[in-house]
């Protein structure tokens, strides 16, 4: 069963097989976190589709179970195949939910069995884990892209977690391209899951709280001294507005009066001839005389 099987069937250009269903089923008791309300869940999806009595693994879909407060959902099979189309984004490979891409399933590299393999549990795979990244999801690794809900993920695991982000091209495009990197002063949440943090640190929660602390006292980005972000569009709004009762202590203000325009009379030049001006002044003079 393949992606694209998967994906036709999600979208119903293909009609459901079995193996689809049971594995929709307990993506779904376990999206609601196992129990009563897991298997009540699962149920009703398979009863929808026709696929009431369905087990997955050796798990009947109907006795779905919480254990130890954490839905264990057994791992897929070699050939089992995604169970949605968010399954397609979310990391981990078929079934499962990680901090890199994988396109095999890789349930042996979630120790905890939480269904999520985190960045952590990837490094501990080493070859292992190399071995489940292949073709799109190769590439998407070494693009630099994360995986859907990976950064959330990572901040709920606190000192298991590790502040992950994006890198080459897929961080080029979370910052918002050369604009986006000239307006803003450093990471943002799209780059990594604390931008406050250094990537690749532990998200301890302790540390988390001092860098948090440290962020707030920073210099403003560019964007929030253009007062292009809300909290800084106005800082210091003026009250024009009086409440008073009192309006007999109000001046009132009235606008300044239009000044007249000065008019300047100008008086055609008069054009003498050189020749002429001579003569004049030859006149002139022996007036004087």
């Amino acid at each position: 069963m393949g992606f694209f099987d998967d994906l036709a069937m999600g979208l119903g250009a293909k009609p459901k097989t079995q193996d689809f269903k049971q594995r929709t089923a307990a993506t779904i008791a376990k999206n609601k976190g196992g129990g009563a309300a897991g298997a009540a869940a699962a149920e009703k999806y398979l009863s929808d589709v026709g696929g009431s009595g369905l087990s997955f693994g050796n798990t009947p879909v109907g006795n779905l179970s919480n254990s130890g407060g954490q839905f264990q959902q057994p791992a897929p099979s070699s050939g089992g195949g995604y169970t949605s189309i968010a399954d397609m984004f979310d990391g981990g490979g078929p079934g499962m939910a990680g901090a890199q891409f994988s396109n095999v399933p890789s349930g042996h590299l979630d120790t905890d069995g939480s269904g999520y393999i985190s960045e952590m549990e990837y490094n501990a795979g080493g070859n292992s884990a190399l071995d489940t990244q292949g073709g799109i999801s190769s590439l998407s690794n070494k693009l630099g892209f994360r995986p859907l809900g990976s950064y959330e993920q990572e901040r709920n695991l606190g000192s298991a977690g590790t502040n992950i982000g994006t890198s080459g091209l897929g961080d080029f495009l979370a910052s918002g391209g050369m604009m986006g990197s000239f307006l803003n002063s450093g990471p943002t949440s799209l780059q990594l899951a604390n931008p406050n943090m250094p990537q690749g640190a532990t998200l301890d929660p302790g540390a988390v709280s001092v860098y948090d602390a440290k962020a707030e006292m920073a210099e403003p980005s560019l964007m929030e001294k253009l007062r292009l972000t809300p909290e800084f569009a106005n800082p210091n709004p003026v009250n024009v507005t009086d409440n008073s009762s009192d309006n007999s202590s109000i001046a009132v203000v009235e606008p300044p009066k239009p000044v007249s325009p000065v008019v300047v009379s100008r008086q055609p030049a008069i054009h003498i001839a050189p020749t002429r001006q001579y003569a004049y002044g030859g006149i002139v003079s022996l007036g004087r005389r």
